[in-house]
């Protein structure tokens, strides 16, 4: 019993503070590369969001934002940026291997990396799922967003669409349909990337309301201490 009593503790490692911020970047770096190089913003009204599915309407100022979340989670957390071109080419994956013909221009991209539309979105904490990319036509195309989206639906993970201002998702777009419509239709949106004011307010769906600008002692994460 005293043996037992005076055994020594386990060793508890603990990364220093410069270690730390090298291993979130990289983690960050790990969901799209280069995204821990996006510009530094002061706040996000994306903060919040990370457990809820999401649809984002903004251009390239998106990933400064995404950015502003990713260096505030800790290194364990996972986040995979995909593109709606990549959730074709999975399906198309698992077609290929059923030996069916492939009726697509992006035909020739498949690759067997990710064989199917779970094994690309499932295992992360949150993925984006970016529109835009795909250029080529698939007949399956919505039917390929609503399996990625409830995939991970049924799995109790979050995903966040983020659409072009100048090609949103909605009809006319090659990704849509009544399925994409309902499944979306509840989700909170954000079409103003501005930050919050100084009350936090988020700018969810009220993108006609001035913004003003916070102040405060920057931090290594690019915000206010």
């Amino acid at each position: 019993m005293d043996g037992e009593e005076n055994s020594p503790h386990p060793p508890v490692f603990k990364r220093c503070e410069c270690v730390l911020l090298q291993d979130i970047l990289q983690n960050v770096d790990r969901a799209l590369t280069g995204l821990s190089k996006a510009p530094v913003v002061p706040s996000s009204p994306l903060m919040g969001f990370e457990e809820k599915s999401l649809l984002v309407t903004a251009g390239e100022e998106f990933l400064a934002h995404l950015r502003h979340v990713a260096v505030r989670k800790p290194v364990t957390w996972s986040l995979k940026v995909v593109s709606d071109a990549e959730l074709v080419t999975s399906w198309l994956a698992s077609v290929a291997l059923r030996g069916e013909e492939i009726l697509d221009a992006d035909a020739h991209s498949v690759s067997t990396r990710f064989i199917s539309i779970p094994d690309l979105v499932i295992p992360p904490d949150l993925v984006v799922i970016r529109m835009g990319i795909k250029v080529a036509r698939n007949a399956a195309a919505p039917e390929v967003l609503a399996e990625a989206v409830q995939s991970r639906w049924h799995e109790s993970k979050p995903t966040w669409i983020w659409e072009e201002p100048l090609c949103p998702l909605g009809p006319g777009n090659m990704f849509w349909s009544d399925t994409v419509g309902r499944i979306i239709r509840p989700w909170p949106s954000i079409k103003n990337l501005d930050p919050p004011g100084r009350d936090g307010e988020k700018k969810a769906r009220k993108p006609t309301e001035p913004v003003k600008n916070g102040s405060g002692k920057k931090s290594l994460r690019g915000g206010s201490s």
